[in-house]
C-alpha cells in the first residue's frame, strides 16, 4: 500500500487512475485485474478494487484509511498485542486439515503440527515472524488446491449421518 500511496500522492487527485495505470505496481498484493463484460479495468490493491476512472484522491484517501486502520493492527501484531491466540490456533489448524483432506483425503488425530499449534494457542511465538508467513503459505496452498481438488462440491449428509449414528451404536453398546 505504502509504494502505490507514494505514486498517488506525487500526482493531481483530480486526475483518473488511468493516467498512471502503467507505472502502479504489480506483485501478490497489487496488480491489474482483466476488464469486467463492460471492458472497464480495474486495479486490486490488498483486496479493494479501484476503476481506471477514478480519481487519484478518491482512491488515495480511501488507500490512507485502509493502511491507517491496517497499520494499528500491525503494529499490535508486531508487539505480540491485541491477538487472539485461540482464534488464530483453529484457523491455523482448519487450514492443516484443509490441506490434509485435500491432499491425503483423511484428517490425523492427533494433529501432526499439534506442538506448534499449542505453542501458537499460548500466544509462545512472533506473530509476524513465526506464524504469520506460516498460515499465509497454507492458505495460499489450500487455495491452490481446491482448484484441482476432485472431492464433491457438496458433503452427503445422509451418509455421514448413518456412519456416526452407526459408529455411536457400536461403541455405546459394547
Amino acid at each position: 500500500i505504502v509504494e502505490v500511496l507514494n505514486i498517488l500522492k506525487e500526482e493531481n487527485p483530480e486526475e483518473k487512475m488511468n493516467k498512471i495505470w502503467d507505472i502502479l505496481p504489480v506483485n501478490k498484493y497489487s496488480y491489474h485485474m482483466q476488464p469486467d463484460p463492460n471492458g472497464i479495468c480495474q486495479y486490486q490493491i490488498c483486496g479493494k478494487m479501484f476503476q481506471e476512472s477514478a480519481k487519484i484522491g478518491y482512491v488515495e484517501s480511501i488507500l490512507k484509511k485502509y493502511y491507517n486502520e491496517y497499520g494499528k493492527r500491525a503494529k499490535l501484531a508486531a508487539d505480540n498485542q491485541n491477538i487472539d491466540w485461540k482464534a488464530v490456533s483453529h484457523a491455523l489448524r482448519i487450514a492443516y486439515q484443509a490441506k490434509e483432506i485435500l491432499t491425503e483425503n483423511k484428517i490425523s488425530f492427533p494433529l501432526k503440527n499439534a506442538d506448534f499449534l499449542l505453542k501458537v494457542k499460548q500466544g509462545n511465538l512472533n506473530y509476524l515472524k513465526n506464524v504469520a508467513p506460516i498460515f499465509d503459505e497454507l492458505i495460499d496452498e489450500v487455495e491452490s488446491l481446491v482448484k484441482t481438488s476432485t472431492l464433491p462440491e457438496r458433503v452427503d449428509r445422509k451418509f455421514w449421518d448413518k456412519f456416526i449414528c452407526e459408529k455411536l451404536e457400536e461403541t455405546i453398546c459394547v
